[in-house]
């Protein structure tokens, strides 16, 4: 007979099982599309909107050996608790002047700066001494510390600067 075998070729193109081959294929198709598009748009999302420090709070002591050296110990930011920002803020906002308060510039209790690191700004420079009715504070007004200027806050105030010096 002949050599040549002839080989049936068997389409599935049109059958029945290809037909739900196909389907499963394009719906994992179609959800891993969506997870790409689901991760993709969550790390843009991660990379483009963090929260920019606009406040950052340094609350410092003077070294005990070396009167030019302020340690920094505390730094609050707004992205991390607002509350206590918001707080300082306002005691700053509610502070009353006072004439010649008997303090040692030189020797406060706690230095306290409200600075705006995203503009590389200071926005208060201050010195704080702590009393038995509330607090004295010293607010830079010039370039230098020669030009001061007092301030008193109340004792519940005072308590919650102590409070967040720590």
């Amino acid at each position: 007979m002949s050599s040549l075998k002839k080989t049936k070729h068997v389409s599935r193109i049109g059958t029945k099982s290809s037909k739900k081959e196909d389907d499963f294929v394009k719906k994992w198709q179609a959800a891993l599309m969506m997870l790409i598009i689901f991760i993709g748009g969550y790390l843009a999302g991660i990379y483009f909107s963090k929260e920019e420090v606009t406040r950052e709070i340094r609350v410092g002591y003077q070294d005990r050996g070396r009167d030019d050296v302020i340690h920094f110990k505390n730094i609050i930011k707004n992205t991390e608790n607002q509350s206590a920002v918001d707080n300082i803020m306002m005691i700053f906002m509610k502070k009353e002047k006072i004439a010649d308060p008997d303090v040692n510039l030189e020797k406060p209790d706690i230095y306290l700066e409200v600075l705006n690191p995203k503009h590389f700004t200071g926005l208060i420079d201050s010195r704080i001494w702590f009393k038995d009715e509330g607090a004295v504070i010293a607010e830079r007004s010039g370039e230098s510390w020669e030009d001061v200027v007092y301030y008193s806050i109340h004792e519940q105030d005072a308590d919650y600067l102590k409070q967040i010096a720590g």
